[in-house]
């Protein structure tokens, strides 16, 4: 067979692979599209996510395409920073009209999204042993990622790391004869603007593989103008399709605090969190979840037999092993380079200025605000430790290679099985959340909802604390409930929001309602008790749950 269709078969079988390692974690029922139920009964990002398309679904097209109203009392907001997944929220708003009225695509993105992972990494593998039992067994590691499994049902756009393994093919593609010269350029570009339409964590990620790519298109192939229009492209198009989206629209903070909190630990290649069935878990500072990188008990395993091979491989004769080491590196400075740079500085972010190991503080770098608030675009850092947790796994795959044929194959088949009985634990508990998940019930009464919003244009959450993200169930549950009668909120939980605006509008609002001013078109939730005006003799009083809502009398 020619190389092509091998390398078709190959990603086929990966992503087979990859569909069946979630719906075995998953089952089935998270990819029905008019299952919302395990969206709303394990509260969290995911719901947002959903709402926020919900919204983005309802609103009027318009340009910026991504844009969102009703959602914010500081105007409309991109649903990129719903973390709607812009790929697919922009496609389905399009058959909209062809779709029921109870929709959510996060469980088919997340079977296509493992599909993949399981398909990129086949053909990631395929460039270190292009043998098709070894390929798909490798594969199956990039699948069964545990980080990818533990985000695909909260922080699901983040479980594309196939966009962390495209690039990475890419860039090891870097001597590949093209029949047009521009189309790495194209493949570059393509790659950026598709990860922007994802989820904009995975862009700087991508630009740091691509750093590795013009090292070696620079230092190795000497084609230097090629490095230029893919870097030049690749900025050009990430820009345009972020405006077209709205990514620049309003006037929300794009940084928030946290740098140097949600970052991943020295420990975080070994450490299972509890997620291991045979792993112990090992402590970490607070808040370092998002610096979650455990590679599994396979692939340690694999790190260690992949260790193993290469001191063997060196001859043991007194002095030839150090000559062999220097012969290397000599030949492949570029490479090295290379592999160098896009390593430390992935994992360098990662870690962020405060240095930890298990629950040690070892270095914390004070920085000056301007730096911090600049690197706090990208506040969860932790998050950078999937593309070293993506080389480290490709390294240990390509030392075991070097063995023969039949022993690399039945090593990778070994280590992979490990991985996967090492997930039966997370397994179990991702199959009772997700599998057959309890019907949906709304804290808020029907009957008082109807009441209390019979007529009403807007939810005004009165007044806004600095900590208002915290209240997701209010937020949530009402959202839910407003999107169905396309009533507006003053504020919601959003990745990006400038709070002194949604605060001055609340704190007005609720200045008008205390003069006795209040409006009869809009809904007044308070966040406590303590917030419910003294005198309510022109208010009417309803029960949201755990919270008060009110409704100035006509």
């Amino acid at each position: 067979m020619t190389k092509h269709k091998t390398a078709s078969i190959a990603f086929l079988i990966g992503a087979i692979l990859g569909a069946i390692v979630f719906i075995e974690i998953f089952g089935l029922n998270i990819i029905d599209p008019t299952n919302t139920d395990w969206i709303f009964d394990n509260m969290g990002d995911v719901t947002q996510h959903h709402l926020g398309w919900t919204f983005y679904r309802n609103t009027p097209w318009t340009f910026p395409i991504g844009l969102t109203e009703g959602i914010s009392s500081d105007g409309m907001v991109s649903c990129m920073y719903t973390d709607s997944l812009p790929l697919f929220a922009v496609f389905f708003k399009l058959l909209s009209p062809l779709l029921p009225s109870t929709f959510q695509y996060f469980g088919i993105w997340g079977v296509i999204c493992f599909a993949l992972n399981g398909g990129f990494g086949a053909l990631l593998v395929r460039r270190i042993k292009p043998d098709l039992l070894f390929t798909s067994a490798g594969s199956l590691f990039y699948s069964a990622f545990f980080p990818s499994i533990q985000r695909v049902t909260q922080h699901n756009t983040l479980a594309a790391i196939w966009l962390i393994i495209a690039a990475a093919i890419l860039a090891l593609d870097h001597k590949r004869t093209y029949k047009h010269r521009l189309t790495p350029v194209v493949l570059w570009t393509v790659t950026c603007v598709i990860a922007v339409l994802v989820h904009i964590y995975f862009l700087p990620m991508i630009y740091i593989i691509m750093l590795g790519y013009m090292i070696l298109l620079v230092f190795r192939d000497k084609k230097k103008l090629l490095a230029v229009c893919t870097f030049a492209s690749s900025t050009v198009f990430t820009l345009l399709t972020m405006w077209i989206i709205g990514a620049f629209y309003g006037s929300g903070s794009y940084y928030d605090g946290g740098f140097g909190i949600y970052s991943a630990n020295l420990n975080t290649f070994f450490n299972s969190m509890g997620l291991s069935k045979y792993v112990r878990g090992l402590n970490a500072a607070a808040e370092q979840g998002e610096g979650f990188g455990y590679l599994g008990l396979g692939m340690l395993v694999c790190c260690f037999l992949g260790i193993i091979i290469a001191v063997s491989s060196l001859e043991r004769k007194e002095g030839r092993a150090a000559k062999n080491i220097a012969d290397y590196l000599r030949k492949h400075r570029p490479e090295i380079i290379a592999f160098a740079a896009v390593f430390l500085l992935s994992f360098m972010w990662a870690v962020s200025t405060r240095v930890t190991f298990n629950t040690k503080v070892l270095i914390d770098i004070p920085l000056p605000r301007l730096i911090r608030g600049g690197l706090s675009i990208f506040r969860a850092s932790g998050r950078f430790i999937w593309l070293p947790c993506i080389m480290i796994m490709t390294t240990a795959l390509w030392l075991v290679a070097k063995l023969d044929r039949y022993s690399a194959s039945i090593a990778a088949i070994i280590c992979a099985w490990l991985t996967c009985m090492d997930l039966r634990s997370l397994r179990v508990d991702m199959q009772r959340k997700y599998a057959d998940p309890p019907a949906y019930v709304s804290s808020i009464d029907e009957e008082q909802w109807e009441k209390a919003s019979d007529g009403i244009s807007e939810i005004v959450y009165l007044p806004l604390p600095v900590d208002y993200r915290a209240h997701m169930q209010l937020y949530f549950e009402t959202a839910q409930l407003a999107s169905e009668k396309n009533i507006k909120l003053s504020s919601f939980y959003l990745a990006r929001s400038d709070y002194s605006t949604l605060a001055s509008y609340a704190q007005e609002q609720y200045d008008l309602l205390l003069s006795g001013n209040g409006r009869t078109d809009a809904l007044y939730v308070f966040f406590t008790e303590d917030d419910i005006p003294e005198n309510t003799k022109e208010m009417t009083l309803y029960k949201l749950g755990e919270y008060t809502a009110a409704r100035v009398k006509k």
